[in-house]
C-alpha cells in the first residue's frame, strides 16, 4: 500500500505550481507581482489536495480541472487583456503538460511499462518532477528565444514589389537602420536587393556580372562593356559606400519604374529610389532577400 504525506504533497505542489506560474509569466511576458504568482500556486495547490483526499468527487471531472486551471490563471494574470490572458493560458498549459510529460519519461526510464498504484494516482516520486523540470527550463528558454527571434523578423518583414520595363517582381524584405545608403548625385535612398532575386527584370548579364564579383567589389571595365550593349544603360549607376570591414566599396545599382512596399497592412509607393544589387544571400536562412531603411517609409507612415 502507497502512503500520501499531505506535508510533502503540498510543499511539493506548491513550488511546482509557483514554478509553473512564472515560467508561464516570463514565456508570455504577462508581468505579475510575487505574492500573485504565491496566490494562483496556493490555489492550485488546495486544489490537488483535495482531490487527493476525496478523489472520486465530482470536481475530479475534466470539466472541473479546466475550470480550476482558468480560476488559477484569473487568480495570477487578471486583469488583464484577453488577448494576454489567451497566450497565458497557452503557455501555462503547454508548460504543465511538459514538465508532466518529462516527469513521466522520467519515471519510466526507472521503472517497467506498468506504474504501480493503489488508485487513480501514479506512483510518481516527487524527484521526478524535478528532473523534469531540470529538462523544461533549457527547453522553454529554447523555444523563447526561438519565438523572440521569429517576432522580431516577422514584425520587421515587408514586402517589396520592384517594377521595370513592363515586368513587376515581388521581394521578401525586412527593415533595417543601418541601411543609409544614398545616390551621391541625387540624394535618392538605396534599397538592397539580392541581384539573383531580380532575375527577369535586370538584364542576364548584369546579374552574372554582380553574382560573378565579391560584395563590395565590382569590376568597372566589365560593367562599361556590358552596359555598352543594354539600351537602358542610363539607368544604372555605381554607388560608393562603407561599411564594417569594407572601404571604398562599390555597389551597381539601377532606377526602377515604380518601386512598392507592403508593411503591416498597408501599401505605401516609393519615389525617386534607387535598387541596389548586391550578390549572394542577404539571409541564412533565406527568409529575406532585402533591406529597406525605416527612414525611406517613415515619410508615407506619417501622412497616414
Amino acid at each position: 500500500m502507497r502512503y500520501v504525506y499531505l506535508d510533502v504533497l503540498t510543499v511539493v505542489n506548491l513550488i511546482m505550481n509557483l514554478i509553473i506560474l512564472i515560467l508561464t509569466s516570463w514565456l508570455a511576458q504577462v508581468p505579475a507581482r510575487f505574492y500573485r504568482l504565491a496566490q494562483g500556486a496556493a490555489l492550485g495547490t488546495v486544489y490537488a489536495v483535495y482531490l487527493v483526499l476525496y478523489p472520486t468527487t465530482r470536481l475530479s471531472s475534466w470539466p472541473a480541472k479546466l475550470a480550476a486551471s482558468i480560476a488559477i490563471l484569473m487568480a495570477t494574470f487578471a486583469p488583464a487583456s484577453p488577448m494576454r490572458l489567451l497566450r497565458a493560458a497557452g503557455y501555462f498549459y503547454l508548460i504543465s503538460f511538459t514538465l508532466g510529460g518529462a516527469a513521466l519519461a522520467v519515471h519510466y526510464l526507472k521503472q517497467d511499462l506498468i506504474f504501480p498504484t493503489t488508485g487513480p494516482w501514479p506512483g510518481i516520486p516527487w524527484w521526478t518532477l524535478a528532473v523534469g523540470l531540470f529538462c523544461v527550463v533549457p527547453l522553454g528558454r529554447m523555444a523563447w528565444f526561438y519565438w523572440k527571434h521569429f517576432r522580431w523578423h516577422e514584425e520587421l518583414k515587408a514586402m517589396l514589389t520592384v517594377r521595370w520595363n513592363r515586368r513587376e517582381i515581388k521581394v521578401t524584405a525586412v527593415l533595417d537602420s543601418g541601411n543609409m545608403l544614398v545616390d551621391p548625385l541625387t540624394g535618392a535612398p538605396v534599397v538592397v536587393v539580392e541581384a539573383e532575386a531580380l532575375t527577369g527584370l535586370v538584364p542576364e548579364p548584369i546579374i552574372r556580372l554582380v553574382e560573378g564579383g565579391a560584395r563590395g567589389e565590382l569590376d568597372l571595365e566589365k560593367l562599361g562593356k556590358v552596359l555598352s550593349m543594354e539600351e537602358c544603360a542610363q539607368r544604372f549607376r555605381v554607388i560608393p559606400f562603407d561599411s564594417l570591414g569594407q572601404q571604398n566599396s562599390l555597389l551597381l545599382g539601377f532606377r526602377p519604374d515604380r518601386v512598392q512596399v507592403k508593411y503591416r497592412g498597408r501599401t505605401v509607393h516609393l519615389s525617386r529610389v534607387i535598387v541596389g544589387l548586391v550578390p549572394g544571400d542577404l539571409s541564412l536562412e533565406g527568409s529575406w532577400r532585402a533591406l529597406i531603411s525605416p527612414e525611406v517609409l517613415m515619410p508615407y507612415l506619417d501622412e497616414a
